[in-house]
């Protein structure tokens, strides 16, 4: 029996596109290119073509690259309002982060019938909680560990501009190992409030954290959290794997046409 194309996932970032080739459920390979960059997309996929291809973005839509990617294979571009497995309660879903959206509904995928929070560490901090019954809840926004420190610098007249090391002390002793421990700490100190108040103490639920950096906050958790890397990429698979299942194809579209999205129900 021949097997199935792969089918090619794209994370776009204002500067980097995060992107992976999965066979069901298995990823074939992942990598990540300069946003926008089609020299870059061919030489990832080298000799496999695509069978189908999703694409989520938080940056200014790339209408070239769009179109470049449906000349490639039926395309499925998430939007805040695109069907999911999930039903969500949140009351503005145009302005909901694709992925944000992604990450929930990757959390809900590996833990089933269980409740999720989904924590992606990157220029933000972005908390995502999935109900045991496939309600998408909400979740809170805060900034980045870079972003804290380019804030802290720009914002006063003194204080430098750093980036802490993985494990610093939490009593810092001069300005630059105080800057260091109120960063790291205090985002771990932010984690385990939201984690808390998530879960309510609750060992039941499920903590996923994802982002660049996921692992250093994982190691300063110390206590059953999965690192997973490739999350919103999982998630938006998993979105395109809800279209067809409902609709053949991706919302019903045809090889090099437009991709349509429809609302949530």
């Amino acid at each position: 029996m021949k097997e199935a194309l792969p089918d090619l996932v794209l994370d776009v970032g204002n500067t980097r596109t995060k992107l992976a080739l999965f066979v069901g459920e298995r990823v074939l390979r992942s990598g990540h290119i300069a946003s926008g960059d089609r020299t870059a997309l061919h030489n990832f996929l080298g000799g496999d073509r695509p069978g189908y291809s999703v694409i989520g973005s938080v940056a200014r839509s790339d209408e070239a690259f769009i179109a470049h990617l449906r000349t490639l294979a039926p395309l499925l571009a998430v939007t805040g309002t695109t069907e999911t497995p999930l039903r969500s309660q949140y009351a503005t879903p145009l302005t909901l982060g694709v992925d944000r959206m992604a990450n929930a509904v990757a959390a809900a995928r590996r833990f089933p019938g269980r409740p999720a929070l989904a924590i992606d560490l990157g220029t933000c901090i972005t908390y995502d909680l999935v109900l045991a019954d496939g309600i998408y809840a909400g979740g809170a926004i805060t900034p980045g560990l870079r972003m804290r420190a380019r804030a802290m610098h720009e914002h006063s007249a003194h204080l430098p501009l750093i980036d802490p090391p993985e494990d610093p002390a939490v009593l810092g002793t001069s300005t630059r190992t105080s800057l260091e421990a109120g960063l790291q700490h205090g985002i771990l100190a932010e984690l385990r409030g939201f984690i808390h108040s998530y879960t309510h103490g609750s060992a039941d639920t499920a903590i996923l954290l994802t982002g660049g950096d996921a692992l250093r906050y994982t190691r300063g958790l110390k206590s059953g959290i999965f690192a997973l890397p490739l999350l919103t990429l999982e998630g938006l698979h998993a979105i395109l794997d809800h279209h067809r299942a409902l609709y053949g194809t991706p919302a019903g579209t045809a090889h090099g046409s437009p991709s349509g999205t429809r609302p949530a129900g």
